[in-house]
């Protein structure tokens, strides 16, 4: 009686210790990309044509995901430069670029720490994919207070991100068998 008494107590305990939230999984409208979230975040509605996929942990730290086209930027450092640029801090602690590699593609990282518009300082890590076809920037961003213990949560959300590879068969449809060569015709000889 004593051992099945721990056994339920064991149990109870175990059930106890499980996390709020499960892993989970978002993916863009579109099903072009999908990014597997930490226990306790959730997606939320991306905003802008060019962002994808956005997420947040609750608590301050949040994630977006955006594409750009390759023919409006010269290379993958200068979709990270506008990218930095765009966030219009009034200072920063200087950016700091890493040459990387994301699922074999190569890739730009920039971090930096500066005050916000708002006058609230935050850290951003901006990760620029070069997926082939277009630029795909992975921005994080959380409060300068927490940038330091956010980082490695923020490089592991970069790294997660998965591009589905596209149909071209779905989009494109294949040309229409060639009709088979007519014979040609002699002229008859007139006699």
């Amino acid at each position: 009686m004593k051992t099945s008494l721990r056994l339920a107590a064991l149990a109870a305990m175990a059930l106890v210790s499980f996390p709020a939230y499960a892993d989970m999984t978002v993916k863009s409208s579109d099903g072009s990309m999908e990014l597997a979230l930490p226990n306790g975040w959730h997606d939320v509605k991306p905003e802008g044509a060019s962002t994808k996929i956005a997420a947040t942990d609750g608590h301050g730290t949040r994630v977006v995901v955006r594409v750009y086209p390759k023919e409006d930027f010269k290379d993958a450092k200068a979709v990270a430069t506008f990218a930095v640029n765009k966030l219009k801090l009034s200072d920063n602690d200087g950016v700091k670029t890493e040459d990387i590699e994301i699922g074999g593609k190569p890739a730009v990282r920039m971090s930096v720490v500066g005050t916000q518009a708002s006058e609230m300082r935050a850290g951003y890590l901006i990760t620029i994919v070069d997926s082939g076809s277009e630029y795909i920037e992975v921005q994080g961003r959380t409060d300068a207070s927490s940038f330091a213990k956010q980082t490695p949560v923020l490089q592991a959300l970069a790294s997660a991100l998965k591009v589905m590879p596209t149909s071209t068969s779905a989009e494109t449809p294949a040309p229409a068998p060639a009709a088979p060569p007519k014979p040609a015709v002699k002229p008859v000889p007139k006699q």
